[in-house]
């Protein structure tokens, strides 16, 4: 069972808290109380903002957002865990994060924000701007591993948001740094550790998604083979039970 341990009671409650009947969102809005704590304070013009969120539903399999698709949406996850993956160049689903409340969520890509925008214009002298070849587009799939509920927020609205009010432009700033942390932690992972201690760290950051996550899913996240992620999974296991079992020695 997914636990909220260390996080502020009122983004645990608003989480538990139910989610309305799909009309907007409830009174205690997740994405208001993560916002707040990113930003460090109010947000002005919340009120109104939070008319324009949305609820969304999906059921066990069904996407939220393809690949190559107009979406400047970001989500905050209420409910359930969601697969954010891309196809490799055979055609191979590959895994490249689980999303769990109270997690934002977004094809960072799809966002295209101004900035970007006009750096991307510039002539294609800079390595690191090939990166916005499909500026304004997902680069990735979303999809429900079960019964997902969250919030999506239009970043159009919030831009305009930032560009009147520091406190949004703090709160956003954080959250793109926390995404960006996140990121280079999976790519030092993937870099420097072997395929075992990526599969335990995988144990430690997700022990609810065991016999949840199919192992073909969790091999794909840890770059391994399903062959390989069978052997690895069996020899932690037999680890895990023999340091379980009762010690044998006589007085």
């Amino acid at each position: 069972m997914r636990t909220f341990d260390g996080l502020p009671a009122e983004i645990v409650n608003a989480v538990r808290a139910p989610a309305g009947d799909g009309n907007g969102v409830p009174a205690t809005s997740v994405s208001r109380h993560f916002m707040e704590l990113f930003a460090g304070g109010t947000l002005p013009e919340w009120d109104s903002f939070a008319r324009t969120i949305r609820l969304v539903r999906l059921r066990p399999g069904e996407t939220l957002f393809d690949v190559g698709v107009h979406h400047p949406f970001i989500y905050v996850i209420r409910r359930g865990t969601l697969r954010v993956s891309f196809q490799d160049h055979n055609d191979r689903d590959a895994l490249l994060a689980f999303c769990q409340p109270p997690d934002v969520l977004a094809s960072i890509s799809a966002l295209s924000p101004v900035g970007v925008r006009r750096i991307a214009e510039l002539p294609a002298g800079i390595v690191k701007m090939r990166a916005a070849g499909n500026l304004g587009l997902t680069a990735s799939r979303a999809s429900a591993i079960d019964y997902c509920e969250l919030e999506r927020l239009d970043f159009r609205i919030m831009e305009q948001l930032m560009q009147r009010h520091p406190a949004w432009a703090v709160g956003m700033f954080s959250a793109i740094t926390l995404h960006a942390l996140v990121k280079e932690r999976r790519e030092r992972e993937l870099l420097t550790m072997t395929p075992e201690l990526r599969y335990r760290r995988f144990l430690d950051d997700y022990p609810d998604l065991i016999g949840v996550v199919s192992q073909k899913d969790i091999a794909s996240y840890l770059g391994v083979t399903p062959v390989g992620m069978s052997r690895i999974a069996s020899r932690v296991r037999k680890e895990a039970a023999s340091a379980a079992a009762p010690s044998d020695s006589v007085d």
